[in-house]
């Protein structure tokens, strides 16, 4: 704990110090970056720097990026200026040169080390799982697995595809799961059935913040010859994401929470090798099959990709690993911090491995109202309840326009929401 002490005394001094520029560019974004001092984990300086590139100026510490993103300043005005040359054809950019929306599709797919035909931009991580669901060419009889961690948006899919052509569902039960990464792929492993065609699970839970090992799993199931769904909504952007060595046949993410693209565009994936298991989408006649036969390529805004292109040279100008980084130093921080506390239960792992930029936990005795009311109301602190899985309490994301001072507050109002507890 000395260590931390030592950093918010940094923190304090560096903020006293100076104050820095919103970026208009890339290249402006580097030099301030750069003025900052080294792209480190534990430089505050450097982190300010990145905070200041986000306008949200809003009353509520903002601590749930795992829910929607904030819009960096850069990100948000390329898509202005978009919306401005389609509407009112004035042509002022402010001298700034934005990508062409095509460029979306390639720094995505080079992002996650893809091919651009095996990338769609969709709406966001619930579209792109109904069209997987809807999509798959499987028998009536054909089993889908998922697990008890699934968010809404990643199970209804499954029940829509029941619904409507009978292929029966199974949870796994992952309440509290191991923290060895072989025990847990064994539990994947025991549940499958002779009659289960289809494996589908988040990277990072929406629950419990439990990264998955997603390439052990997705080993296992391929040699069952099972199909594998990831529901990544959690991952683009927090973690690093290279769909070729997690091996999956799709992948999915809503991009707008960690990678900061404009609201409504997220990702769908699909592997080359599995273009001619799934069908529907937009007709496209003869040719290869891509991924992009699942976008409306009519008539459209060219704003959101735009935007999305900006997204991801934003994102790169600072880096995955770094990124990753300082998610996993606060994460790490916060949950040493909330386990301190009496009443606290943390559900996500210490393990790096196992883990990512969030923080779930509960509360002995409260609900996920009893927990995330007062942090709203009271100490203005905006969180994420848990709901799914017969969790209760609350999420806490740790992106990097957040500070240690703003998980100051997140842990002195949870320690007086626990010692007050009814």
């Amino acid at each position: 704990m000395a260590r931390q002490k030592q950093s918010s005394g940094s923190r304090k001094t560096a903020k006293k110090s100076r104050s820095f520029k919103m970026a208009d560019t890339i290249d402006e974004l580097k030099a301030v970056l750069e003025s900052a001092g080294p792209a480190k984990v534990d430089n505050e300086a450097y982190w300010r720097a990145v905070r200041t590139q986000f306008p949200y100026n809003g009353s509520i510490r903002y601590t749930n990026n795992g829910t929607i993103g904030i819009l960096p300043h850069m990100v948000l005005q390329a898509q202005i200026a978009t919306l401005m040359e389609a509407e009112i054809q004035d042509g002022d950019t402010g001298g700034v040169t934005y990508p062409v929306p095509y460029e979306a599709h390639e720094k995505l797919a080079a992002l996650i080390n893809a091919d651009p035909s095996e990338v769609a931009v969709t709406r966001n991580s619930t579209e792109s799982m109904n069209i997987i669901a809807l999509g798959l060419d499987l028998k009536p009889e054909d089993e889908i697995l998922t697990t008890t961690h699934e968010h809404y948006g990643g199970w209804s899919c499954w029940q829509n595809r029941r619904a409507l052509f009978g292929n029966p569902i199974r949870k796994l039960d992952l309440y509290d799961p191991p923290e060895d990464e072989d025990e847990l792929v064994g539990r994947f492993e025991e549940a499958i059935r002779p009659e289960t065609r289809v494996l589908s699970f988040c990277h990072v839970t929406c629950t419990t913040a439990w990264r998955l090992p997603v390439r052990k799993i997705c080993a296992m199931a391929r040699k069952r010859g099972l199909i594998t769904v990831i529901d990544g909504a959690q991952s683009v952007g927090m973690i690093g994401v290279d769909v070729k060595d997690l091996g999956g046949d799709f992948y999915v993410s809503s991009t707008h929470k960690w990678l900061f693209t404009p609201k409504g565009t997220g990702l769908l994936y699909v592997d080359d090798a599995a273009q001619d298991k799934i069908g529907l989408g937009y007709y496209a006649a003869g040719g290869r099959l891509t991924a992009r036969r699942f976008e409306n390529n009519a008539t459209q805004s060219y704003a959101p990709l735009v935007g999305f292109a900006v997204a991801v040279d934003f994102h790169n100008a600072i880096g995955t690993p770094l990124i990753e980084g300082r998610g996993a130093a606060m994460s790490k921080w916060l949950k040493t911090r909330l386990s301190d506390i009496p009443g606290v239960r943390v559900w996500t792992p210490m393990s790096r491995e196992l883990s990512a930029s969030m923080v779930s936990f509960s509360i002995a005795g409260m609900t996920s109202s009893d927990v995330g009311t007062p942090l709203r109301e009271r100490y203005r602190i905006h969180s994420r309840g848990l709901h799914e899985g017969g969790y209760h309490g609350a999420r806490i994301s740790c992106a990097m326009h957040n500070s240690y001072d703003e998980m100051e507050k997140v842990v002195s109002a949870v320690g007086e929401i626990a010692a007050n507890r009814c």
